[in-house]
């Protein structure tokens, strides 16, 4: 890493080869950490208690937040998809796909800048059928976990934030968050 360049600098030399919509330079205090976030995906998701990536597969919600908030850095970023319908819950889910491999290209150049990093996202979709719960996850080092398993309330930090989540009709917003020491 060239000591005369800042983190946005390098992060900036490659961003804009990606197809991202926005991108915001947070600290983890800027996030909207809740452990209630946990509520909503045990009760809501359709993927709870399906992936090593979502609750309950994952560390409690306090550890995850403690993770989160060792870094010094959060790089966030969007992508969006053209979907049919999207009210179509399952249709959006597949729509990601492109974003979340995205997120994949990303992470791995912030690791190659930056050591070790933290990359969350909307679920990792790495194997058709996850190992949960009965073998070990397949890819622990390339698992993408949910922004919200790690009581993150991504919706109202964005909204906060002025990040663009109504792009049109059919449209759907897709966000990341890599944490990351520089």
């Amino acid at each position: 890493m060239n000591s005369n360049k800042d983190y946005k600098q390098i992060v900036e030399e490659f961003i804009y080869d990606f197809p991202i919509c926005e991108f915001y330079f947070l600290t983890p205090d800027e996030l909207i950490f809740s452990d209630k976030v946990r509520i909503i995906c045990e009760q809501q998701c359709p993927n709870y208690g399906k992936s090593w990536a979502c609750p309950p597969g994952i560390k409690p919600v306090e550890h995850c937040i403690e993770k989160c908030s060792a870094f010094e850095h959060v790089f966030l970023f969007t992508s969006v998809a053209e979907v049919p319908d999207c009210m179509d819950f399952d249709a959006c889910l597949e729509a990601r796909k492109d974003h979340e491999e995205m997120t994949h290209e990303i992470r791995k150049k912030f690791r190659e800048r930056f050591g070790e990093v933290l990359a969350l996202s909307t679920g990792c979709m790495l194997c058709d059928k996850c190992a949960y719960p009965n073998e070990p996850c397949r890819h622990p080092d390339e698992r993408l976990s949910t922004i919200e398993s790690h009581g993150i309330l991504i919706m109202q930090t964005a909204s906060d934030l002025g990040v663009t989540l109504d792009c049109g009709n059919n449209i759907v917003t897709y966000i990341s968050l890599i944490f990351f020491n520089a």
